[in-house]
């Protein structure tokens, strides 16, 4: 999906971005992260500036949160950006750096996993005058980093500064029974049927979190399909080596 603004001097700014199509606040539960929907929904369709930064471990699911949330906003008509650390520091900070510049102009702009980009002082540099440019125009931020503000080693405290202003909303895990609800949702959704026998086995068996759970899923999917099986725990005990 291509989003694109233009700059001041008429450039064209385009930002390929692919949302998967099972982002969205529906398939997310919520329960044990209380008013972090509200905020979410607040900040992808009240045109107010404002920046919220989602905190919470591996696995919790800030990547879907992040996703989810601008595809609401572009749903209501904004300019939304996405942008995923991972990405950006595999381009090297100079030219992740670079790339950037402009992003302010998005109504709207995630960028996934803040913190590990603030150990880099170039990186540091340019995202303090994203956030400055981003604020005086009047958009919005949405963070996600698995630290609080105030934890982030950040070589610029000028920076670290701006993040402790975000309205902070930590996710909490969910607990195994909500865990594996959310797997036989999901795989409903793949058009796979799992027991919930079977749904609490790979909740037992794999990491504690949900992007673990999710994993197995996808893996799950691509060998159910291949062997033309249905997902019984000896499938899959032997698919995941159990």
């Amino acid at each position: 999906m291509n989003l694109a603004t233009t700059d001041h001097a008429g450039q064209q700014l385009t930002l390929n971005m692919r949302l998967p199509s099972y982002a969205n606040w529906q398939n997310y539960d919520f329960c044990a992260s209380p008013g972090v929907l509200s905020a979410l929904q607040k900040i992808a369709k009240d045109p107010t500036a404002d920046v919220l930064l989602l905190q919470g471990a591996s696995g919790v699911g800030k990547s879907h949160l992040l996703q989810a949330t601008a595809q609401a906003a572009m749903d209501c008509g904004c300019q939304v950006g996405y942008l995923s650390a991972a990405e950006l520091l595999a381009m090297g900070p100079e030219a992740g750096a670079d790339m950037l510049s402009g992003f302010e102009q998005f109504q709207l702009l995630c960028i996934d996993d803040i913190d590990t980009l603030c150990h880099d002082s170039v990186w540091c540099e340019a995202l303090f005058h994203l956030y400055n440019a981003n604020q005086q125009l009047g958009h919005r931020l949405l963070l996600s980093s698995s630290q609080v503000a105030g934890n982030i080693p950040c070589t610029l405290p000028d920076l670290q500064s701006r993040l402790q202003l975000a309205l902070m909303m930590p996710l909490q895990a969910l607990d195994e029974h909500r865990q594996s609800r959310q797997l036989i949702m999901r795989a409903s959704q793949l058009g796979l049927n799992i027991s919930t026998e079977v749904a609490q086995y790979i909740c037992l068996h794999s990491q504690r979190n949900m992007g673990a759970v999710m994993a197995v899923l996808q893996t799950l999917d691509a060998a159910s399909w291949q062997a033309k099986r249905k997902l019984t725990i000896p499938f899959v005990k032997q698919t995941m080596q159990w």
